[in-house]
């Protein structure tokens, strides 16, 4: 019988800097938005040799969204949110992406609005 093994990557509440939204005033600004990224692969050789060479070096991967965003100018968090996940499913080793995007303070009346996706390779 084989083993099934699934590993998360988790980075919860990343703040980042985007151009988002549909009025003019938000086409002129940068707000920030929220991820929570859940990334599948394959851990178990940087869990063997506990060097970060074979892991996944996830200060590159924030530094990579953050360059990306800055310079994204989405319309809709649907939007961005697919240009994220199709970014990382192409850039890194990984075959599912769970994103949720949050937009705080988007809603009169509530703390922020938001969509979580996935996307399989």
């Amino acid at each position: 019988m084989a083993v099934v093994r699934r590993d998360i990557l988790i980075i919860r509440k990343l703040a980042l800097k985007t151009a988002i939204g549909i009025y003019p005033y938000e086409k002129k600004i940068k707000q920030t938005v929220l991820l929570d990224l859940e990334l599948d692969y394959d851990s178990r050789q940087a869990g063997a040799s506990d060097d970060l060479k074979d892991a996944w070096d996830y200060s590159a991967l924030v530094e990579d969204l953050r360059v990306l965003l800055g310079t994204l100018q989405c319309n809709l968090i649907e939007s961005l949110a697919d240009k994220i996940c199709s970014h990382i499913l192409k850039t890194y080793s990984c075959n599912h992406v769970r994103l949720t995007l949050v937009k705080p303070h988007a809603l009169a009346g509530s703390t922020e609005v938001g969509l979580t996706v996935e996307r399989f390779k």
